[in-house]
């Protein structure tokens, strides 16, 4: 195989706490199963990307190979997409759906999306775009968010403007601009899949799931300043959009 640098858009998504709570699983079978089930999920976003790759290749024109990649390594997720809006629109609306998708179970992500150079095969991440990304992710985006920079803030409008679906883009208190895993249209992510244990569920159970699973992390963590300040950013993030989801705002403790 011939390697060559590509320009690509990178979501680099961090599974936050991961190892402590496969620690704690070994003695919680319920936890257990539910990080099984969480990597389990992750094979099937890598099946998409392995079916994509297989229908790409039927298509005489090219335009959708390489259009997306997936890889999993426990507890950091890469996606990458080819730098036009269509591949935009899949990487934002996946990386919400993920993001969410584990928020629901319990576990937190921070990250970064970013453009730049990258080698993404079946077997290997590599490259000055995904660096991009894992620094704009340790250095910035402190809390559970997946931090978005510029040129893909200047992307993501375009995108909007083309009207390829809900503007994935919430600008936060600091003027950062972040993935909006909370966007009143991810109602119906419970219905994204028929695997889904969520799929008998309405849009408001679902995410009275995810308020349940805010509220749980406070109590595993009241004596951890450094977390509690991290499930504080998320609860004020899931109030604002509260009454949307017809749920109670979250009891935020200081």
């Amino acid at each position: 195989m011939v390697y060559q640098y590509e320009e690509r858009y990178i979501a680099f998504i961090d599974i936050l706490g991961f190892s402590k709570l496969v620690e704690r699983a070994d003695a919680d079978p319920g936890l257990l199963e539910r990080l099984a089930s969480v990597l389990e999920e992750q094979e099937m976003y890598s099946a998409l990307g392995r079916s994509m790759d297989a229908w790409s290749a039927k298509d005489p024109s090219g335009f959708f190979q390489n259009m997306f990649k997936i890889s999993t390594f426990s507890d950091n997720i890469v996606l990458s997409t080819k730098t036009n809006l269509i591949g935009l629109g899949l990487l934002t609306t996946l990386g919400s759906i993920i993001c969410n998708r584990l928020l629901h179970q319990g576990l937190f992500t921070r990250g970064a999306i970013s453009k730049g150079k990258l080698i993404h095969t079946d077997k290997s991440v590599l490259g000055a775009g995904l660096i991009t990304a894992y620094n704009l992710e340790k250095s910035a985006a402190i809390y559970p968010r997946i931090l978005l920079d510029e040129s893909i803030v200047h992307d993501m409008d375009a995108l909007a403007n083309q009207g390829g679906g809900p503007d994935l883009r919430r600008q936060d208190f600091d003027d950062l601009w972040h993935l909006h895993i909370l966007h009143p249209s991810m109602l119906d992510l419970n219905s994204h899949t028929s695997k889904s244990e969520y799929s008998a569920l309405s849009g408001h159970d679902y995410m009275a799931l995810g308020r349940q699973e805010i509220v749980n992390a406070f109590k595993l963590n009241a004596d951890n300043l450094v977390v509690k300040a991290k499930i504080n950013w998320l609860a004020k993030y899931f109030n604002e959009y509260a009454v949307s989801f017809g749920l109670p705002k979250i009891e935020v403790v200081e």
